[in-house]
């Protein structure tokens, strides 16, 4: 089967699939079936991710649990966060906090997890849970704003007014079943404010030959240029909510958080495909059009030391939808990588990849 059918789903059209999985959206019934095949085909961590909450939404409980369960790494964050929406959902809020607490402990620096935590102890009853999570949270990130808003709601006595602030906010993840009151302290917040933090939230940067008339973009590396993805949208310079820095800064910190599992890649006639045993090229595939970017960050580079081998690489960005990494010193593996055909949309030339994160083009 083909590594990522394009003409069924492309990259835009899965991005806004996800933000509506996310907002707790139920999709329609060819909606559904578009992404279970695209989930089943790509078989990466964020398809599967986007297939389980989709799943949840729809009621289907069970199922969204086994897609969940077998979605990334145990106690991987992202993965965890999603398990928990999904037995909120179900009603296990006792097992969604064990999720929460087992992730936490693994990663006791990621503030998401500590927000759920706290979330999940207000959907309990369990006021005083709830204040001890929001107590380390704050001793973690006490410049959070989310965190502050939901301490002022909470000393004010005010429980579902603050939990309607972090679900309106970034704990749309969790979703809003239930009747919960609102207080007013939304409201202090501008529509701007939210355009720009919803902008924020959701924003990737994207490798490109050079940046289109009109769109947010800096000056990248080996001569191309960084654009920039919010929900799928490339974002217009002119109507940006914020400058620039805070853009980029946005961008590449939502990559350096979750690095891709490279997968190992045969190709056929020009066309790669998910092989079942590596042969020395990989491909990083999670259909966000951010791929060639995420090779660029240390965390992804340290995957695909323990995955792929020391580098140098050779790299392809010749399709839009994914990135191509050889071993530079394999000539087999590079073979592969120069048979496959380019896509209309990706980016030409012959590019290597250095251990210390330089991309470089070595031809054209």
């Amino acid at each position: 089967m083909p590594l990522f059918v394009r003409s069924s789903m492309d990259a835009r059209v899965l991005q806004r699939l996800r933000r509506r999985v996310q907002r707790g959206e139920r999709l329609s019934e060819a909606e559904l079936r578009r992404l279970r095949t695209a989930a089943e085909v790509a078989g990466n961590t964020a398809l599967s991710i986007t297939l389980g909450l989709a799943l949840s939404n729809a009621g289907s409980d069970a199922e969204a649990l086994s897609v969940l369960a077998s979605a990334g790494r145990p106690g991987e964050p992202v993965a965890s966060l999603a398990r928990a929406r999904a037995l909120v959902r179900a009603g296990q809020l006792e097992d969604a906090d064990r999720v929460l607490a087992d992730a936490a402990a693994a990663h006791p620096r990621d503030v998401a997890l500590r927000k759920a935590r706290v979330l999940v102890a207000l959907r309990r009853g369990d006021g005083s849970g709830a204040a001890r999570h929001l107590a380390e949270l704050r001793a973690r990130a006490p410049a959070d704003e989310e965190a502050r808003a939901l301490a002022e709601a909470l000393a004010a006595g005010s429980g579902s007014s603050a939990l309607e602030v972090l679900l309106d906010g970034a704990w749309e993840w969790f979703g809003k079943a239930g009747a919960w009151e609102h207080g007013g302290l939304r409201a202090t917040w501008t529509e701007e404010e939210a355009d720009a933090d919803d902008v924020l939230a959701h924003v990737v940067p994207i490798l490109a030959d050079a940046a289109a008339p009109g769109l947010l973009s800096r000056e990248g590396p080996a001569g191309l240029a960084v654009t920039y993805l919010s929900d799928g949208v490339a974002l217009d310079a002119g109507a940006a909510p914020v400058s620039l820095e805070a853009v980029d800064r946005a961008a590449w910190r939502h990559l350096e958080e979750g690095a891709a599992e490279p997968r190992p890649v045969i190709v056929d006639r020009g066309q790669p495909r998910l092989s079942p045993e590596p042969l020395g090229l990989w491909a990083l595939c999670e259909a966000d059009g951010a791929d060639g970017a995420r090779l660029l960050t240390a965390e992804q580079r340290r995957r695909l030391f323990d995955v792929v081998g020391a580098g140098p690489y050779r790299v392809s960005l010749a399709r839009p939808e994914l990135a191509l990494v050889a071993p530079l010193l394999d000539p087999s593996a590079v073979a592969l990588l120069e048979s496959v055909e380019p896509g209309a949309e990706g980016i030409r030339g012959r590019f290597a990849l250095q251990p210390d994160g330089t991309l470089q083009r070595i031809g054209a």
